[in-house]
């Protein structure tokens, strides 16, 4: 690991102003750079830490029925925070499941959205990556590793975007609170992501000198119903092969007036799943629009020769996802 200067802000604004002026690197839990920095991936001079900046690990719920999530809460205390598991269950779900105990204690929610994917061309400096400005994705190749890679939107790069909690903020329709010498600002997370360019490594949109200072989930101005789902090889501290986060709104009769699909590890960024929406609303939330929704929702995939299985557990997780939101089980009414 090459050696660091570690800046220590006690504000937003310090930190800010610190990165700014270092065109250092963000640390809060310090999972996922940590390792990046052991590999020689990243090796920023300078690392702006936000340990001192009071008030980030912040969880309320807001006057209008929204909840507002520091940046710097930690994965444990997502899942296991009271207003977090009534209001937000999906997403005290997704974070219950992540990675290990230990890492959930550390790891922080602005960090986890923040993460870069954990594709293996990515994160060894000597092996050759489009991200790291080569010319092609070595994925892509006949004899490119795509077990875990992207099914849709592969091209130029097949990389996998990691974060099991994006599916689920982007299906509640959360916004990112944002800060930098501009000032605050608010994007939507829909809206944060950019595709993939040569050389240019991070997935959200947003300047080196920004940082994401909270999350809000607004209030529901509907009846609703939520659900999260993955699908990874062992049960424990793995990756997700898949996951998907839902959102289905009903109207007075119980039928469907709005959907949000969105799924994770299928794409360089989380994946909307239109057709898969499209076929809920109208319908009357049960198993038969569930199994069409399901399907839809392979739609436009375009898997590698290695990962053509992943298209069938896009099917089974946006099935079991949706079958939990009808349940109300592990991620019901809200």
């Amino acid at each position: 690991m090459k050696a660091f200067t570690f800046v220590r802000p006690r504000t937003v604004d310090a930190a800010v102003a610190a990165l700014a002026e270092t065109g250092g690197a963000v640390h809060a839990g310090g999972v996922d750079l940590l390792d990046r920095m052991k590999e020689h991936v990243d090796e920023p001079s300078h690392l702006v830490t936000l340990l001192d900046v009071p008030g980030r690990d912040a969880i309320a719920l807001e006057d209008d029925g929204g909840v507002h999530l520091g940046a710097g809460v930690t994965l444990a205390a997502l899942a296991e925070n009271d207003v977090v598991r009534r209001f937000l269950p999906s997403l005290a779900e997704a974070a219950g499941q992540a990675a290990s105990p230990a890492i959930r204690h550390r790891a922080t929610l602005g960090g986890n959205l923040a993460q870069r994917t954990r594709c293996g061309y990515f994160r060894i400096a000597s092996f050759s990556c489009l991200k790291r400005g080569a010319d092609a994705c070595p994925v892509r190749a006949e004899t490119g590793v795509q077990e875990t890679a992207a099914v849709f939107a592969n091209e130029p790069c097949a990389s996998a975007h990691p974060s099991s909690l994006a599916p689920v903020l982007q299906s509640l329709g959360a916004q990112l609170g944002v800060q930098g010498p501009k000032g605050a600002r608010s994007v939507s997370l829909a809206e944060a992501w950019r595709a993939p360019e040569k050389g240019v490594a991070g997935d959200l949109a947003l300047a080196a000198d920004e940082l994401i200072t909270a999350i809000v989930v607004p209030p529901r101005t509907r009846p609703q119903r939520v659900g999260y789902e993955e699908v990874r090889q062992k049960a424990a501290f793995d990756w997700a092969l898949v996951s998907c986060g839902v959102r289905v709104e009903l109207d007075d009769d119980g039928r469907v007036s709005d959907a949000s699909i969105v799924l994770g590890s299928v794409a360089p960024t989380p994946w909307v799943a239109t057709a898969a929406e499209a076929a809920l609303r109208g319908k009357a939330f049960g198993a038969e629009p569930i199994a069409a929704a399901a399907k839809a929702a392979t739609q436009g995939a375009t898997p590698l020769s290695g990962n053509t299985y992943k298209v069938r557990l896009v099917e089974v997780a946006v099935r079991r996802a949706l079958t939990r939101a009808l349940e109300g089980a592990k991620g019901g009414a809200r």
